[in-house]
């Protein structure tokens, strides 16, 4: 007889496919910074957690338990441990929209980076699946009486669930108006967000989001055919240029010109006509998220405008633009519609190059869109700034802040430890953005006429700044450092000339508490388009733009985040 021909070998296998099973949950008691130091919730999700892992028993036969649960659960684990890795939360809707929004070459990058954790992971569902193929046997797990047992009590623990859900949004969800349906509905969600931390059931929950989020923007092409603002053709024949520039996980702390310890701004500190910007926060933490805001009338409480309207690129179009995009990032399905109506489309990628793509890749087509010899123009460019990983974000020459991380910075290497090489690394790709930008308002200025440039980042970034211990972003709290972006202004002499009381304005707001929310607003009237849709108190060239004491922040999972602007005068 062989080593597991024996009941009490195969229960042993048995006992430890079901810890393989569980290893995401014991991850989440362990990380979850929604169970932290509470020791009864930490039991009562392991609790829940074998029911849900337990219940299927009594439906199937063990091999074909273990085979589905190896395909709808083992497999996906890596994708939970990652994201309380990173998150310290359970798999939700920003995990998977970036893990669905990731291209082959980001993901090739990402699991090399990560190719000891990636080959152990492998190692292990090549073993689960080996016993349960080889060793496990399709029978019962439970005899018929055990069965009728557990038949008879699971409704009933579900039932006094309900009831004690439904108790508890009676006692904290009640008013005058209140309902008892209301309360039902009030029951039913706060069971489904407790719901919602389960593995695996998380992930596909957050799939199903993102799935349905994605439909609803390739619905909205369709609406979006015959939407008009309704904008009438500039009349005047001058050349003139409009730009905006949208950086990637910039944060306003690191540049030079806004005040830090480092000179990492050498050439936009020393830029004529540049006007920075002080108190500008994003609208959102993620770029899927912020994208929308920045080039639509949409903003973090009303985010579903920009799936109900058109953008700035068709409101420039409308007044006799012609329009450009131009950029080295990867596209959704929203910025996919938007650049399917643009006049000229450039985008550069890594298969297009040996190596690496730098910003400076993309002043080709911005050069040739430039020479094109329509009069009115407007020019966004996608930047990667300082996406992660911070390394390969510029060459070699521009490694002047060291020690840092190079092509060896990984996933795995993100700890407080390695805070300075993280910095250093990270302040590296602000000294090259510094020289794209400048690279970019030189080419403006050799064309000449009359041109203005608007430069803002998505997002900040977290790099250990405080005792919260935050890094990258896209965090559930929404911090200060990721909040906080750089927003600056440039414009040439002749625009100065052309436009002398918005220079004025400009420069006079350039102290109050803005968002990224006025993006929309101030590209059209700094280009003296004047129409109804334009909303002046978020126009950076009027006098009326609006000093605001708060805002709303989307975090990670699109949910609006009360911001006070007084938090950044706490920033480190």
């Amino acid at each position: 007889m062989g080593i597991f021909d024996n009941k009490y070998t195969e229960r042993i296998l048995t006992f430890f496919l079901f810890f393989i099973i569980l290893i995401p949950s014991f991850f989440v008691s362990f990380w979850c910074a929604d169970l932290d130091g509470f020791i009864v919730k930490k039991i009562g999700f392991l609790l829940i957690s074998l029911v849900c892992t337990f219940i299927p028993l009594l439906f199937f036969k063990k091999k074909v338990y273990f085979i589905l649960e190896g395909i709808f659960g083992v497999l996906l684990a890596p994708i939970e441990i990652s994201s309380l890795h990173l998150n310290h939360t359970t798999t939700d809707f920003m995990m998977m929209d970036t893990i669905l929004n990731t291209n082959w070459n980001e993901a090739v990058e990402l699991l090399s980076s990560v190719w000891l954790f990636a080959l152990f992971v492998i190692l292990i569902w090549i073993i689960y699946f080996f016993i349960t193929f080889k060793y496990i046997k399709n029978q019962d797990f439970f005899s018929k009486r055990v069965k009728k047992v557990f038949m008879i009590s699971i409704p009933i623990i579900l039932l006094g669930g309900c009831v004690y859900y439904f108790m508890l949004a009676r006692k904290l969800m009640t008013s005058d108006d209140t309902t008892w349906r209301d309360n039902l509905v009030d029951m039913k969600d706060m069971m489904t967000i407790k719901f919602r931390k389960i593995f695996p059931f998380d992930v596909y929950i957050a799939t199903s989001d993102v799935v349905e989020r994605r439909l609803d923007i390739r619905r909205s092409q369709e609406r979006l055919k015959n939407f008009s603002f309704g904008l009438s053709p500039k009349e005047d024949e001058e050349e003139e240029i409009s730009v905006l520039v949208i950086g990637e996980t910039a944060r306003w702390k690191n540049f030079g010109l806004n005040g830090y310890q480092r000179n990492t701004t050498p050439h936009l500190s020393q830029q004529k006509n540049l006007v920075s910007y002080s108190h500008l926060v994003t609208q959102a933490n993620l770029t899927n998220n912020s994208l929308p805001i920045i080039l639509s009338r949409a903003n973090a409480i009303h985010s579903d405008i920009a799936y109900h309207e058109k953008s700035v690129c068709e409101a420039f179009a409308e007044v006799g633009y012609h329009t450009a995009w131009i950029s080295d990032q990867d596209f959704n399905a929203y910025q996919e519609r938007i650049i399917g109506t643009c006049d000229y489309t450039a985008t550069i990628n890594d298969k297009n190059h040996e190596k690496y793509v730098y910003d400076i890749d993309l002043m080709p087509p911005f050069e040739t869109f430039l020479q094109q010899s329509s009069k009115k123009k407007f020019i966004v460019v996608h930047s990667l700034g300082s996406h992660f990983k911070y390394g390969q974000r510029y060459p070699e020459s521009f490694k002047q802040f060291q020690p840092c991380y190079e092509n060896n910075m990984d996933y795995l290497s993100i700890n407080k430890d390695n805070a300075e090489l993280i910095i250093n690394a990270y302040d590296n790709t602000i000294l090259y953005t510094d020289y794209f930008l400048s690279s970019l308002i030189q080419r403006l200025e050799k064309k000449g006429g009359i041109w203005s440039v608007i430069y803002l980042s998505d997002h900040g970034e977290n790099l250990y700044d405080d005792e919260e211990n935050l890094i990258l972003h896209g965090s559930l709290i929404v911090s200060a450092y990721e909040a906080r972006i750089p927003f600056f202004v440039v414009y040439s002499d002749d625009y100065q000339k052309r436009y002398p009381e918005k220079v004025l304005n400009i420069e006079a707001n350039k102290g109050k508490n803005i968002t990224s929310e006025v993006v929309f607003h101030s590209l059209l009237d700094m280009a003296n388009i004047e129409d109804d849709i334009i909303d002046t108190s978020l126009c950076i060239s009027r006098k009326s733009l609006m000093n605001q004491d708060s805002t709303y922040i989307l975090n990670g999972n699109r949910k609006p985040i009360l911001f006070m602007f007084d938090r950044l005068n706490a920033m480190q």
